[in-house]
């Protein structure tokens, strides 16, 4: 197998337009590409992470009151003119993004009869008031007093010791969930409380009678249904609770508190299980000084992002030396009146810099190019070889070779880094002896991680207890991480048109085929990590096309039909977030540069790349670029979990066009 996969080289000049749109591209991404190799760019979620934030100082009585300031700023600079905050850029209110941004306001010093609470409180009563909030919300109320422990759902700390093969136990739940769930169990458990003098939400209660206050979950659905039923085992756990029934506790929270450090230990880039971390070891009696504690308090300050205006936020050049310094936010715009600090749900710095890099290659750039060839030996040292992460406990007896989002985080490597890595490492120009052995380790594991029903998913494998979702603790609906088209799209791509993998019996088929197996009616795919249906039907076009089965051609005619059907006037193409939660394509009100990137590389990666529809997009990209080689995007294009948590990765609208204007400038005919 050769590691080296030379630029493409075309026999025709291609305009003149699109020759300069490249270079400037391609200058504006070296421009952000970080000394020490890697490019990072800002990730822009909805803001109860930087209400938590507020809410996680508090908790623990840390004094940093100019992070608080900064964070209230940002909070009010986002709040709609109907004083609620969205799950994404443009969208309407959401409640219970609502009432955790009104807490933090509030307990950071804003008066209830201030015009920001004001405003936000006639949303939040409007909107059925905070009985109606989701789960995770009530859990954050509740360690400050403001709701009681028995309106969330009963998680007994006991879970921690069902063994794999029981229906029910945490690597049953997705990473992410799971990340989150070892730490709640303890936080449930003990359920610690810091009550604030004078702090209430009495305000935000429809019912002014206590006994008319009633407590739903959005999940619940008929009296003989499974949510009904695990509702009575919650409020049977609760029962026990209070009698204090609780089997093998101290052993269940010995055992959390050890996953808990265990991961800590090797993860530092991610919210959410440094945050319930956090709270978990301050619920056991562990102060600020324990290591694991600090650790992730350092790494949650750590990428924070300073700001003297609302919308800088650009590639964040932090120095990567794992040890992570405090203080590393330039604090020097903070006299500035509109001085704001945003709290990132996490970071990408692997994602961001595999994509770049490829980005270059395809656009031209050739593969011994000295920076990219140090960019490659960046991502070499980021590949996880000395820890098995939990995605052995369903995939034994297969060594790790993976590659995580972040610049830390070894116990969940994914297959979309490490595909896109892969694909760098295939076509740079480092020696063979170099890439042998980290390149074959990546690719076994890649492989080992198909699921039985011939998909690939995320983090896991066969993660699909679909049982899981319909408890009351997962009413966000997040709790499992299947196969997805996107994924398996991406893998069949890089396994035919970068390493010419011909196992087709035992790997490509079954994944083509379960591509076909999901392809909607309209011809569209659903799209996971992307939104919606464009970022699907991009991957699955790539995947389908690179396979050249003849049984998928009228598959993949459907979705090129489908493709120019949505094309907008200008010929580009866009997709809201609010797609997910209607099920069904929904067009935004003007073109989107990574989408209409997204729907470019399907077609061309189904040989439609000469077609009238790939020709206007192309247009709309070439005639859209800033004059800083770059394009301007606001809307969020990411997904985190579809339905309630949107991402804005603003490095997406530098990478993804010039992708796709590399990938078309290589048409012989353009």
């Amino acid at each position: 197998m050769s590691l080296k996969l030379p630029i493409q080289k075309t026999t025709f000049k291609a305009s003149k337009t699109l020759d300069q749109s490249i270079q400037l591209g391609q200058k504006n991404l070296f421009s952000q590409r970080h000394k020490d190799g890697y490019w990072w760019y800002t990730l822009e979620a909805n803001d109860t992470i930087n209400a938590e934030y507020i809410m996680l100082l508090k908790y623990l009585n840390i004094e940093d009151e100019e992070t608080i300031k900064g964070i209230c700023q940002w909070l009010l600079n986002n709040q709609n003119k109907d004083g609620s905050w969205s799950l994404y850029y443009k969208d309407k209110g959401d409640l219970s993004t609502t009432v955790e941004c009104y807490l933090a306001l509030k307990m950071s010093g804003y008066a209830t009869e201030s015009r920001e609470l004001v405003q936000a409180r006639e949303y939040i009563l409007k909107h059925g008031g905070i009985t109606n909030i989701r789960v995770f919300t009530r859990i954050h109320l509740a360690l400050f007093g403001l709701v009681a422990w028995d309106i969330c759902p009963n998680m007994p700390v006991a879970l921690m010791q069902f063994p794999d093969w029981v229906p029910v136990n945490i690597y049953e739940f997705s990473s992410w969930a799971r990340a989150s769930i070892v730490p709640l169990l303890v936080v449930m458990d003990q359920r610690k409380t810091c009550i604030i003098d004078g702090l209430n939400l009495d305000e935000l209660y429809v019912q002014k009678d206590p006994k008319l206050i009633k407590w739903q979950y959005q999940n619940l659905s008929g009296l003989l249904s499974i949510e009904n039923a695990f509702l009575k085992i919650d409020k049977a756990l609760k029962v026990a609770d209070r009698l204090r029934l609780k089997p093998l506790r101290k052993a269940s929270l010995k055992k959390c508190e050890n996953y808990i450090r265990e991961h800590l230990d090797e993860t530092e880039d991610i919210y959410p299980a440094m945050f319930y971390g956090i709270l978990a070891l301050d619920s056991l009696g562990y102060t600020q000084k324990d290591l694991h504690v600090e650790k992730a308090l350092l790494g949650l300050k750590s990428f924070q992002i300073n700001m003297s205006h609302n919308h800088n936020i650009h590639a964040i050049p932090f120095k990567d030396n794992s040890n992570i310094e405090y203080n590393v936010i330039n604090k020097k715009s903070s006299s500035h009146t509109s001085h704001s600090v945003y709290q990132q749900c996490c970071i990408s710095p692997v994602w961001d810099t595999a994509w770049a890099a490829v980005t270059l290659l395809e656009s031209g750039i050739s593969p011994d190019d000295p920076d990219l060839i140090e960019t490659s030996e960046w991502l070499l040292s980021k590949q996880i070889n000395d820890v098995v992460g939990d995605w052995a406990i369903k995939n034994p007896d297969v060594k790790p070779g993976g590659w995580s989002f972040e610049f830390q985080n070894k116990y969940y490597p994914d297959l979309d880094d490490t595909i896109e890595v892969l694909t760098l490492l295939h076509q740079i120009d480092l020696p063979y002896r170099t890439l042998k052995k980290p390149f074959e380790r990546g690719l076994n594991w890649l492989l080992s991680m198909r699921c039985r029903n011939g998909g690939f998913a995320a983090f896991d494998k066969d993660n699909d207890l679909k049982l899981l979702n319909r408890l009351p603790f997962s009413d966000h609906g997040a709790c499992l991480d299947p196969p997805t088209v996107d994924i398996t799209g991406r893998v069949i791509s890089f396994l035919v048109n970068v390493v010419d993998y011909e196992d087709e019996k035992n790997i490509l088929n079954p994944a083509a085929d379960f591509i076909v197996q999901n392809q909607e009616k309209d011809g569209s795919f659903w799209g996971r990590w992307g939104v919606n249906y464009l970022y699907g039907t991009w991957c699955a076009l790539e995947g389908l096309g690179a396979l050249k089965r003849k049984k998928d051609e009228l598959n993949i005619s459907r979705a090129v039909n489908w493709l120019k059907s949505i094309q907008n006037e200008d010929g580009g193409f866009s997709e809201s977030c609010e797609s997910y939660a209607l099920n069904k394509y929904i067009k935004l009100d003007e073109s989107v540069p990574s989408q209409t990137a997204w729907a470019l590389m399907g077609l061309i990666g189904c040989d439609q790349g000469d077609s009238e529809m790939a020709h206007r997009a192309a247009k709309y990209l070439i005639k859209t670029q800033n004059k800083a080689g770059g394009w301007d995007e606001d809307y969020f294009t990411g997904t985190g979990f579809p339905g309630h948590f949107y991402i804005l990765y603003h490095g997406y609208k530098n990478y993804f066009p010039l992708l796709a204007l590399g990938k078309y400038i290589k048409l012989s005919n353009v």
